[in-house]
């Protein structure tokens, strides 16, 4: 999977429903127009999600001012929900935050850059949250000022079905590959570990062109191995 692609909503939104499930907070979906992820709680209260591809809760104001009305509100709570490592399936990070809290925050923060004379027009209505180090100071590490809203467990979010099939980063073709072995086994991706010796890759590399001389290629792989440990040097 290529960095541009990142993890579908989808795929990241089932992780976050299993999450809440294994916290004992099963959702369930409730009447809202065009794509709204709008839930509730067996006890009546309200849950939005947002999933995050990049550790960024972007937030939207229906105006600059700091009174605006944002597009987390509208529910008790806010579920935000990103892969573990940015735009990668695998092990998903979900915060289960007051809406009220997180509404605050994110009218705190863009305050405080507007306080720095930004060179802006005036009409600025992005308000960020970054969950990680990388962004504003006055805006970023929420991943730890909101560390005990992070929901226990695990799950993970699956890459797309053409992620799958083009390939991208070993990080990626790892991930893809723990996710396959799972479903077929019939265990959670996190029962399955993937190592991988980057030594033997190299001693199959050094003797592929000799075995493609002799009319094998990669469809013969058990053989080029047998071949490469027969002629591994000695260490």
């Amino acid at each position: 999977m290529s960095k541009g692609e990142g993890v579908p909503n989808e795929s990241l939104l089932n992780a976050a429903l299993e999450l809440m499930k294994q916290n004992g907070k099963p959702l369930t979906k409730t009447n809202g127009t065009g794509r709204s992820m709008r839930y509730s709680m067996p006890n009546g209260e309200t849950v939005r999600v947002r999933t995050c591809n990049d550790h960024i809760l972007i937030v939207l104001g229906n105006k600059a001012e700091g009174d605006a009305k944002l597009n987390i509100q509208g529910t008790d709570w806010l579920l935000v929900v990103m892969p573990e490592v940015p735009r990668t399936p695998g092990r998903v990070l979900a915060y289960l935050v007051p809406t009220s809290e997180a509404a605050a925050a994110a009218r705190k923060t863009h305050q405080a850059w507007l306080d720095t004379n930004p060179n802006t027009k005036g009409d600025n209505r992005t308000w960020n949250l970054w969950f990680s180090e990388n962004g504003p100071a006055k805006a970023n590490g929420f991943h730890n000022h909101w560390k005990k809203y992070l929901l226990k467990g695990t799950a993970d979010a699956e890459p797309s079905p053409m992620a799958m099939e083009t390939g991208g980063s070993v990080k990626s073709e790892v991930e893809t590959a723990r996710i396959r072995i799972a479903k077929a086994a019939g265990v959670p991706p996190t029962a399955v570990r993937i190592s991988i010796d980057f030594g033997a890759a190299e001693v199959l590399g050094s003797v592929y062109q000799p075995l493609a001389a002799h009319g094998y290629g990669p469809e013969q792989a058990e053989e080029m191995k047998r071949f490469a440990e027969r002629n591994k040097p000695a260490r």
